[in-house]
């Protein structure tokens, strides 16, 4: 088998009569579709945008996980090509998508600067995102749609009769929270000031004045947010909650944000969800699980039957590696 394919691109740079060769290797290939290194490096540095932690030097065993990633996904591609799965409104969908992604940063600069950190090109990105939409609607398509819908309705039943465990809802306390904003860059004097006004606001409130009057007085001198919470008892602040006597404030709590009091509504016990309420839940549950069965199966077909290799000595060496 020929182990070593390689390709060259010719780029071009400004006006210079020079050019850069930029040599990439082909490590796999599926029926005709070739497999490259950047493939397999794009897809780490994609994971590591998305939030998992990234090595600094992937081991081969790693290496070859996501080569199988890849591999299988060209599979769907190429099934999806040939039966004509399509994403409607390409374009708004992969925006849409890189949005999602785009939220987990601060600011669109530090989004910008990640990207340019893992020497990750946008339009490498929006590929990979457009690649995604056509797998997950072919496995929609093909599988999670194709699950008899009679059959998963017993089973769905069946764990629900067997499971009624897993459909408790625990005990929980509901709550008004007042939020007493500290910014991280105040002076010695600016804290002493700030804890003054926060003893002074917790002492009306423990006169009984109430939160909206409290927040009126207050609003100009400190950064203040209410709301209603619920949490569930077993937590460290439904625990002190629940301490409390219902109407009962309680002194201010250290938090991250800066203080934090709170008053008890009420106590909400523990109570068994119905069938109905959670039925759509676990159909969908088992409709997946079925729906995954069906598609390694078809995987393990497609690789029994379709051309396909591993070309790089290393990934090749870790296959039962990662069986």
């Amino acid at each position: 088998m020929l182990r070593h394919i390689t390709f060259f691109l010719l780029l071009c740079i400004g006006g210079n009569t020079d050019a850069q060769v930029l040599i990439d290797s082909v490590i796999a290939v599926v029926n005709t579709d070739a497999i490259t290194r950047s493939e397999l490096e794009n897809e780490f540095r994609i994971a590591a945008i998305m939030g998992k932690p990234r090595a600094e030097a992937p081991t081969s065993v790693e290496k070859r996980a996501v080569l199988e990633t890849i591999i299988n996904r060209k599979f769907v591609l190429q099934e999806s090509d040939r039966i004509g799965i399509v994403v409607a409104e390409r374009d708004g969908e992969v925006a849409g998508k890189i949005t999602e992604i785009r939220t987990r940063y601060a600011s669109m600069a530090d989004f910008q600067s990640v990207l340019q950190h893992f020497r990750l090109e946008t339009e490498i990105l929006k590929m990979w995102v457009y690649e995604q939409l056509i797998y997950d609607e072919f496995f929609r398509r093909k599988f999670f749609n194709a699950v008899n819908s009679a059959e998963v309705e017993k089973l769905a039943k069946s764990h629900y009769d067997m499971n009624s465990a897993e459909f408790v809802v625990p005990p929980t306390v509901t709550f008004n929270s007042l939020l007493i904003v500290v910014p991280a860059d105040t002076s010695e004097a600016e804290d002493q000031n700030m804890v003054d006004l926060v003893q002074q606001l917790s002492a009306h409130l423990q006169q009984g004045k109430t939160f909206e009057a409290v927040r009126k007085t207050y609003e100009t001198q400190l950064t203040l947010r209410f709301l209603v919470s619920t949490v569930e008892t077993d937590t460290p602040l439904g625990n002190i909650v629940t301490e409390l006597k219902t109407s009962e404030r309680s002194q201010p709590i250290t938090v991250a944000e800066g203080y934090q009091i709170v008053e008890r509504i009420r106590h909400n016990p523990a109570y068994q969800k119905a069938y109905s309420e959670v039925s759509e839940e676990i159909t969908d549950r088992i409709r997946q699980a079925e729906a995954e069965k069906a598609f390694k199966t078809w995987l393990t077909r497609q690789k029994e039957e379709k051309t396909w290799h591993i070309l790089d000595d290393e990934l090749t060496r870790t296959e039962n590696e990662v069986k």
